[in-house]
């Protein structure tokens, strides 16, 4: 019995070593000499005859590597994989040589076989997920992810990849509900706590994102991450004083942080601070100069900064066959960023037909009449701003006037503006008014308020005095919610509200009713495909009465306007508007043209 089962394990022996052949002895002393090209020479001999032996030719590619020879180790691990297609050990192999090579797409496909040879390998499939990542291809990343979570359901890597494919591709809803996930099972990650409240203000869920952001304040303290990701918020909600006062310490502490300097001009250009803004601009420049977005930064922030010269037409007539015709120069000198000396010029006629009820005292159907002025534009602190202005007009055939314009901005708080205003200028409302010299002294306090992202209100009150002894009052109200908005197109839709009455009627050429009462719905519809151009249709519909209406009649006024290059050396601007009322005697529509052309340098 002894001698059968000898027998039978020799026999089983040599079928073994049939199988798989020996290691040549001569290669195996060259490897332990050290010895690497002549190990190389005994099995390329050996292939010469038997090109079959994967063995060798994993062998002559761990010699290739210590050899650093890239190209001969992927060719013989190539080699050795197709002999061994079963191997998930050697297809993981030509997976990491190909990565050495920088080859991250072969690199991915190698390592997804050997994921499929060897399925359950946690350490495979995380490799395959970092060389996914690596090569950016998302189906190979979701297909890891995808196998890792089957093997881990809570695997770390596999979680915190799928939420950042989902970011990474601005699928942010999507990226948000697996950073839930994933920091449902690791609430101490910090990075990804605050990658999950940035993908929230991605997604535009403000209400969410500051939920999360008071949550990291809670865990986390009131850091450095928390006071950035709180200023790129403010920022997005247009909150820019409260973002520039959260920066400011920031940026004094990293001044050699990119990211915190772009922050910054957007939040220092938009609040009043100019110098700041500029500081800044100069900052990436010097940081990251070939940036493209430096470059846009530095143009769009300059841009409003720099001296100009422009040219500007108007054109208006109305049922009445007043017909008003004006051409404007200005010009602006930038003395420093918070202070610009102004200056301009206006000539203007004003025509009627010879029948009018609206010609001139003297009989004329034409007038003619010139202003210009000299002024100054201050920004004196960050939330407060002032403009002045003085010149002298003429009336063409008559006497002089004095024309003045004093103007305050004031930020009281984000997302409210407060404008007065005081200009005394000629009433040039046709031929008549012009020859008797009416000049009106015009106050104005004006309103901007967004009380939330999508919502603005603007309102105004106002009151003017008038040389012919009259006087005018003004109540304005204008809500309106951007509807929609995707990509360059967007729709706002609101209401408004205008009230105006005169003390007197003195047949002196102008409108002046004993009160007139407009109440429409408004529609802006409009096309900005960048920071430089914008085109919009404005139209408004609505009902209106004056005091020698028996009942309120339907009105509509329609505005076409473009604006092109507001942030580059030359700008364009034009508007067509049309207004069309129904009074008691019948029609009355209005027309006006308007264009305009700048050059900064």
């Amino acid at each position: 019995m002894k001698r059968i089962l000898a027998g039978m394990l020799m026999s089983v022996c040599a079928g073994t070593l049939a199988a798989t052949p020996a290691v040549p002895e001569q290669g195996l002393r060259a490897e332990m000499a050290g010895e690497w090209n002549s190990a190389l020479e005994v099995y390329r001999g050996v292939l010469a005859t038997d090109p079959e032996r994967a063995d060798l030719w994993l062998r002559m590619a761990d010699i290739y590597h210590y050899l650093n020879r890239e190209a001969d180790k992927i060719h013989a691990l190539e080699q050795a994989a197709r002999l061994r297609s079963d191997d998930a050990s050697v297809a993981f192999q030509l997976s990491q040589a190909y990565a050495m090579a920088n080859r991250p797409e072969d690199a991915v496909q190698q390592c997804l076989r050997a994921a499929e040879l060897e399925p359950g390998n946690l350490d495979v499939l995380r490799a395959c997920l970092q060389q996914a990542n690596w090569a950016n291809n998302r189906a190979a990343a979701e297909t890891s992810i995808q196998w890792i979570l089957t093997v881990s359901p809570v695997d770390q890597q596999a979680m915190l990849g799928q939420a950042q494919w989902h970011s990474w591709s601005g699928e942010y809803q999507e990226a948000a509900a697996a950073y839930v996930d994933y920091l449902n099972q690791y609430p101490d990650d910090h990075d990804a706590t605050v990658a999950h409240i940035e993908v929230l203000r991605w997604a535009g869920d403000d209400h969410a994102a500051e939920q999360a952001l008071q949550e990291y304040r809670t865990r986390f303290g009131n850091t450095e991450h928390y006071q950035r990701v709180r200023a790129n918020l403010l920022l997005q909600h247009g909150e820019f004083y409260a973002a520039s006062d959260l920066l400011a310490p920031l940026v004094a502490a990293n001044p050699d942080d990119y990211d915190l300097q772009f922050a910054n001009v957007l939040a220092t250009r938009s609040s009043g601070q100019p110098s700041a803004a500029l500081d800044s601009v100069a900052a990436m420049e010097r940081l990251q100069p070939d940036q493209w977005e430096t470059a846009e930064v530095a143009r769009v922030t300059r841009a409003p900064l720099r001296s100009l010269v422009g040219v500007y037409g108007d054109y208006q007539f109305d049922a009445d066959d007043i017909r008003t015709a004006s051409v404007h120069a200005r010009g602006e000198l930038a003395l420093s960023p918070e202070t610009r000396a102004l200056m301009g010029y206006n000539a203007r006629r004003v025509s009627t037909r010879q029948s009018s009820a609206f010609i001139a005292d003297d009989g004329d159907r034409s007038t003619m009449d010139y202003f210009g002025w000299l002024g100054v534009r201050h920004q004196l602190h960050r939330r407060f701003s002032v403009e002045a202005r003085a010149g002298r007009g003429n009336v063409e055939g008559g006497g002089d006037y004095g024309y003045y314009k004093l103007e305050g901005n004031y930020y009281p708080r984000d997302h409210l503006m407060l404008q007065l205003t005081r200009e005394r200028a000629l009433y040039a409302m046709s031929p008549l008014a012009v020859s008797r010299e009416i000049v009106e002294t015009h106050n104005r306090l004006r309103a901007v308020w967004q009380p939330a992202p999508l919502y603005q209100v603007e309102g105004w009150v106002s009151a003017s005095g008038f040389s012919d002894g009259n006087s005018r009052q003004e109540v304005f109200l204008a809500p309106s919610r951007n509807v929609y908005r995707n990509g360059p197109w967007g729709v706002n839709l609101g209401a408004s509200a205008q009230w105006f009455s005169f003390d007197d009627d003195l047949n002196n050429g102008y409108y002046d009713p004993d009160y007139y009462r407009r109440y429409a719905g408004t529609a802006l519809f409009f096309w900005s495909p960048n920071a430089d151009d914008w085109v919009g249709l404005r139209t408004s519909l609505g009902w209106h009465k004056d005091n020698t209406f028996t009942s309120y009649e339907f009105g509509s006024d329609v505005e076409l306007e473009a604006l092109i290059g507001r942030y580059r050396d030359w700008q364009f601007h034009g508007r067509a508007a049309y207004a069309d009322r129904l009074l008691e005697t019948g029609r009355y529509y209005g027309t006006s043209l308007h264009l305009g052309a700048l050059r900064r340098f």
